[in-house]
């Protein structure tokens, strides 16, 4: 087997530590055939985990492994669980089965264990997390169902948990012991080396941001970071507008925290706002003059425009000069 990246420490779960487990990236062969784990499967007897973390795969990406397995074969092999109908579930690798079912594949070489619901997502989060493949969405709401399972209690109370006993002031009362759910909600974030502060304030913050940035920030095409600027513009037109921008130029940060300044400050919203009858107005004079030929053909009317014409262009020379009466 290929070398992996390091993983974090992890805790038994029912007396088993499976972060120590096998983890299979795409790029690592399968083991050999003599180990009786790893066997083929038809692709049409695995399913998905309708619990896993990841919940966005790019089209493009399975297109292209489709791609490669038609050309070289199906490569690496799929972590699966068996199901008590005798189907099998992933445990990690779903973008591969996907791609292998893309390009027609029959069977796959997959790595049977056994796993607990529990087990099966911890398993998941890591593979993911090792290759920084999980968008801070997909991160945060899987810890969150890891917590709830672990636990044993809703998503609502594990964040108010995280919210309330986790908040440094709390924390640093010496009168108040900290509780066994926020000890045991501390030990599942270091186990993926995040601290509690951490996910505290900035992973919880994906929950409350905008559907619009959500969406964006899930399918990859806009950073953690730009998904909370953007989310500070209260006026969801302003927000959509910029979201837009962002991802039609490819903004750097920088630039978007720009503009959000800008548009929190009133520069140029508020006054775009006050001046929007009046751009409108002027647009529809041209569209209008753009048709009007007739008045063209005519000496007066036509004498008459290139007079106005000649007012406005001297009033936005100036930008201090107003009409004149004539």
């Amino acid at each position: 087997m290929g070398s992996q990246k390091p993983k974090p420490t992890g805790f038994n779960l029912q007396g088993r530590g499976i972060l120590g487990g096998l983890v299979n990236t795409p790029d690592v062969k399968a083991q050999p055939s003599g180990d009786p784990r790893t066997i083929s499967l038809p692709v049409s007897q695995i399913q998905p985990n309708p619990k896993q973390p990841r919940r966005f795969f790019s089209e493009e990406g399975i297109a292209q492994l489709a791609a490669s397995f038609q050309k070289d074969g199906f490569r690496g092999a799929l972590n699966v669980r068996q199901l008590e109908d005798g189907s099998y579930q992933i445990v990690a690798g779903e973008r591969r089965w996907r791609a292998a079912k893309q390009a027609g594949l029959n069977e796959v070489l997959c790595i049977v264990e056994e796993y607990s619901d529990e087990e099966a997502l911890e398993f998941a989060l890591v593979e993911n997390l090792q290759r920084e493949d999980l968008s801070k969405i997909e991160e945060t709401e899987g810890i969150l169902t890891l917590i709830e399972s672990r636990l044993g209690i809703s998503r609502d109370q594990a964040v108010s948990v995280i919210q309330v006993e986790g908040h440094p002031d709390r924390l640093a009362r010496s009168d108040v012991a900290p509780s066994d759910a926020i000890l045991e909600i501390q030990a599942v974030l270091e186990a993926f080396n995040i601290s509690l502060q951490t996910f505290r304030t900035k992973n919880l913050r994906t929950l409350s941001l905008p559907d619009e940035l959500k969406q964006a920030h899930l399918e990859g095409q806009l950073s953690y970071s730009c998904a909370v600027e953007i989310s500070k513009l209260k006026d969801e037109s302003q927000r959509s507008q910029l979201l837009n921008e962002v991802l039609e130029q490819k903004l750097p940060f920088r630039q978007v925290k720009e503009r959000v300044q800008a548009l929190k400050a009133g520069t140029p919203s508020e006054t775009e706002s006050e001046h929007q009858p009046i751009l409108d107005e002027l647009d529809r004079t041209l569209k209008l003059a753009k048709r009007a030929k007739t008045v063209l053909d005519k000496p007066q009317k036509r004498k008459r425009l290139e007079k106005l014409l000649s007012q406005i262009n001297a009033l936005l020379d100036s930008g201090d000069e107003h009409l004149s009466s004539g």
